[in-house]
């Protein structure tokens, strides 16, 4: 496979799915892009790109999107939902039809499927986990992403699958990270817990590179990577980061965790039966039970050594170019 060759993009609309619909784009190379009608595109889609209308939850729009394609970059997902049955009608199902739908194509050749270091659960304290660590997912967009990589791989006899578990993605156009950002400007950075779960990040851009290399090295057919910078950081380290870069100083308020897990499933409650949270996308029952977790320290060794992954921006450069973008297009106040 080369550069130039087809795809498809689901999720393009979303945070990580548009900025790797652009990076194809920029390589005057033309790709199709699933999007529901309702989606806000958050750039101004290119001569390169087709809009294909439709959901992975709708398999017949899916068979019409993957038509001519080779490769299938399968983003879509729900972040956040009602119970365990919503995030498997999008995250199991739909990654399902995504999957029925490629091989129905003959001309398919790969899906890689974006998944998470949620689907394959917390690393210990002090510790990390890697590709031959055993998967204990603990919240319902971890469970359900782990059964979609597993619904990925049943298919791999049609066409080849490679799976990426990025950890935390930042960078421009991020939403649930800004919460940091935003807090930190505005002087009071309020922590679930002490702020000393340890996290691997990855920044956009770096994933991007990570997905594209995925799709075209001979040697990702039918293998894991976990993608990060290499490094971790704890969500205090984060803050003062960004302080740093923002040249802003602020005070930190710790918020036990149980506290925490009685506010959002009050949240929880409040979006069933009014359709809106009063609380930030990052506050939610399923994300406490992540945020009780030790730490998400992946080891990103062998995607490096396999495919030659070198992430370009460490935590402080990416943290800068992020706050360059939320300053620029009016996310943060100066």
């Amino acid at each position: 496979m080369n550069l130039r060759t087809s795809s498809l993009i689901t999720g393009a609309s979303g945070f990580v799915g548009s900025h790797l619909a652009e990076a194809i784009a920029r390589r005057k190379v033309r790709v199709k892009l699933l999007v529901r009608p309702t989606s806000r595109l958050p750039f101004k889609p290119s001569s390169f790109m087709e809009l294909c209308y439709g959901d992975v939850t709708d398999l017949e729009s899916i068979r019409k999107a993957v038509k001519g394609v080779k490769i299938v970059y399968h983003l879509a997902g729900l972040l956040r939902g009602a119970d365990f049955s919503a995030y498997a009608k999008v995250n199991v199902e739909g990654t399902r039809n995504v999957c029925e739908a490629a091989a129905g194509e003959k001309g398919v050749k790969r899906l890689v499927y974006v998944s998470s270091l949620s689907a394959a659960g917390p690393s210990p304290k002090g510790g990390e986990i890697d590709e031959r660590t055993r998967c204990r997912p603990v919240s319902f967009y971890g469970q359900t992403k782990r059964m979609g990589e597993e619904t990925a791989l049943s298919f791999r006899k049609r066409f080849e699958v490679t799976i990426l578990r990025p950890g935390a993605v930042y960078g421009p156009r991020e939403t649930d990270i800004f919460e940091y950002f935003k807090r930190v400007r505005q002087g009071l950075v309020v922590n679930g817990g002490d702020g000393t779960q340890r996290v691997s990040f990855i920044y956009v851009d770096d994933l991007v590179e990570a997905i594209l290399l995925a799709a075209h090295s001979f040697r990702a057919k039918g293998q894991t990577y976990f993608v990060s910078d290499g490094k971790s950081c704890d969500w205090n380290e984060l803050s003062a980061q960004i302080g740093k870069t923002l040249k802003k100083t602020y005070k930190t308020f710790n918020v036990p965790l149980g506290i925490v897990r009685i506010v959002a499933s009050l949240g929880d409650w409040t979006a069933r039966w009014t359709g809106k949270s009063f609380l930030p996308p990052i506050v939610s029952s399923d994300k406490v039970k992540e945020g009780r977790a030790p730490g998400w320290v992946c080891n990103s060794r062998k995607i490096q050594r396999e495919l030659g992954f070198k992430p370009r921006m460490d935590i402080e450069k990416g943290i800068r170019k992020t706050v360059e973008f939320y300053l620029k297009a009016g996310w943060l106040k100066p």
